[in-house]
């Protein structure tokens, strides 16, 4: 069989190449320069991405740093996240990197304040009891849902997953235990297939971290996997207690909450967000 090589047409080489062969085109042409630029971009481009020899992130991967960082607790509430000092980790523009706060304000984990920058945000007691009520309500239907469309398959996804959330426990791995924690309660609603309160439990999740940051005893486990285990076995069975499990569960985690104002401790933003590039390094 023979392969015959595509051909991408560039309109500004064919005008080049146009222009040569009529002898028109000229030293310092637009068309000239528009050539050299075209052959520059992707020079200009790579200067883009190298800022004080570091590599440049995108604004995405600086969102899911600094949501993960919140997320698993290394940047606790109240916690300054100082624009400059920002800009220079993640080698971003003043411009894209209020985009990465814009968003993370949006969902509520951090706070944008007047005159004052962004900082982690703080959840007061009774956001914390509201948040918790809410979250009793929403997953109690999607439990329902769950027992009434999961197929197989999905029953061992959820258990796959209870199994790498149990062995970082086991390893002692808080991070990793507390992501796949509120990643737990996530893939039900997911598996549940309804978007609207995937979306309004993604948003408490997040919520519910900060509290956990704020309110949770340092030596206290957060949503422990046996609980998680026994949750999935009732799903598995399609047994209607898995409701109630889920909402003892929950109301295990808020009990386990010391519902008291504390205080915030120094963070030192490059080393915990620079940590993570470390961490994921082999």
């Amino acid at each position: 069989m023979e392969v015959t090589q595509a051909i991408v047409h560039n309109p500004v080489n064919d005008r080049m190449q146009s222009e040569t062969m009529s002898g028109t085109r000229k030293k310092g042409s637009p068309t000239a320069e528009m050539a050299r630029s075209a052959a520059d971009a992707p020079v200009r481009s790579m200067a883009r991405l190298v800022k004080g020899g570091r590599t440049a992130l995108g604004t995405e991967e600086a969102y899911e740093r600094i949501w993960s960082a919140i997320m698993d607790h290394s940047l606790p509430p109240e916690t300054r996240l100082v624009e400059q000092r920002l800009c220079e980790i993640f080698g971003l523009g003043r411009t894209r990197l209020r985009q990465v706060l814009q968003r993370l304000a949006h969902e509520r984990v951090v706070t944008l304040m007047p005159n004052r920058g962004a900082m982690v945000a703080k959840p007061s007691v009774r956001e914390a009891r509201e948040v918790f009520a809410a979250r009793r309500v929403i997953e109690a239907g999607v439990v329902q849902i769950f027992l009434d469309t999961a197929t197989k398959a999905d029953i061992k996804r959820i258990r796959d997953h209870v199994e790498r959330e149990h062995a970082a426990w086991k390893v002692a791995d808080r991070r990793a235990a507390l992501k796949l924690s509120g990643e737990f309660h996530l893939l039900v609603a997911e598996i549940a297939g309804n978007g609207i309160l995937l979306d309004l439990l993604r948003d408490l999740v997040s919520r519910s971290s900060l509290i956990i940051a704020v309110y949770q005893a340092p030596s206290a486990p957060s949503c422990p996997p046996d609980e998680h285990q026994e949750l999935v076995a009732a799903l598995e069975r399609r047994l209607p207690r898995a409701v109630t499990l889920m909402l003892e569960h929950l109301d295990h985690v808020l009990t386990d909450l010391r519902l008291e104002e504390p205080t915030a401790p120094h963070v030192d933003l490059h080393s915990v967000l620079t940590r993570r590039t470390a961490d994921r390094t082999p």
